[in-house]
């Protein structure tokens, strides 16, 4: 089965890929599925794309943006997004920073340098329009990662640098990012609500294949529905049940890449009555089928 990085590095003609970072310069003929398929949608993935020349067109989380040089000149795709198309112009140039799970998972160590909620907060902002200043010190840094691609030769000090300059390049378009959101003015609301939502969003993570209502995180925050939403609809523009919903999504797209498991099965981990439950679900979702989607990535 492959992983979203691994179709991710599928569809780009010209890349280095290495101990779960890709790094490459993009042309008008990337991201086209082969034979004319379906474009595979992505989720539980992150990637930076910065737009040098042309037009690029990207359609996430079911909004379509239209980035250029001149304007939202940086594609920032974090692990919640949904990516369902990438359509690169006649003339489109850029570069793409993307990184494994297993990577971040590994360099970071448990260590979280920026808050789930901020994340959040930054995950309706997919496409940005970074100053001049910025984006020569993005190109600086994806400068020092090409210096430093270590290839099949190289040494593990080679791979520990490249690595590391990716992580750099990484931090940084985050740290661009959520300035030019002022994400600290998000954080300082309400510290008591903003612990609700990290609680709420860990409480997620542990018990989404199991529980799928707003009510049974309430309760188990001691607040009511009504409130986790208000919180909710604060910090990040979703809902409880989207934040719910993107978060099971994720779960059922990864197990329906993997053919060791039916449909059925699935829909039994997930804990739907049933698999007519599960697809009703999953079309609401993505407007589509669990079998047609699998279909579209065989």
């Amino acid at each position: 089965m492959m992983s979203d990085f691994e179709i991710l590095a599928s569809l780009i003609k010209e890349k280095t890929v290495d101990c779960g970072v890709l790094v490459a310069d993009l042309h008008p003929a990337d991201f086209y599925a082969e034979d004319g398929g379906r474009f595979p949608e992505l989720s539980d993935i992150v990637f930076h794309i910065a737009v040098l020349s042309g037009q690029l067109d990207i359609t996430v989380d079911d909004r379509e943006y239209h980035c250029s040089a001149l304007e939202n000149n940086l594609v920032d795709i974090k692990p919640l997004n949904k990516v369902s198309s990438i359509r690169p112009g006649d003339g489109f140039s850029g570069r793409i920073l993307a990184l494994s799970r297993p990577f971040i998972e590994s360099v970071l160590r448990g260590r979280k340098p920026i808050r789930a909620r901020d994340i959040l907060a930054m995950k309706i902002s997919t496409a940005v329009t970074l100053s001049d200043a910025d984006m020569q010190r993005v190109e600086e840094h994806f400068r020092v990662v090409y210096e430093n691609c270590s290839g099949a030769d190289g040494s593990r000090l080679d791979q520990a640098i490249f690595c590391y300059a990716a992580l750099l390049l990484h931090l940084n378009i985050i740290r661009i990012v959520s300035s030019m959101l002022q994400v600290e003015s998000i954080q300082g609301v309400s510290g008591n609500a903003a612990r609700i939502l990290d609680r709420f969003l860990c409480l997620v993570d542990e018990n989404v294949a199991v529980e799928h209502e707003v009510g049974f995180y309430a309760a188990k925050l001691g607040i009511t529905p009504h409130y986790l939403t208000m919180i909710s609809n604060r910090f990040t523009g979703c809902s409880a049940g989207k934040l719910i919903a993107d978060s099971l999504m994720s779960k059922a797209y990864a197990l329906l890449r993997n053919t060791d498991y039916t449909i059925l099965e699935i829909a039994e981990r997930l804990h739907f009555s049933d698999r007519s439950s599960f697809g009703k679900f999953f079309r609401k979702h993505s407007s589509t089928t669990p079998a047609a989607y699998r279909r579209s990535i065989m």
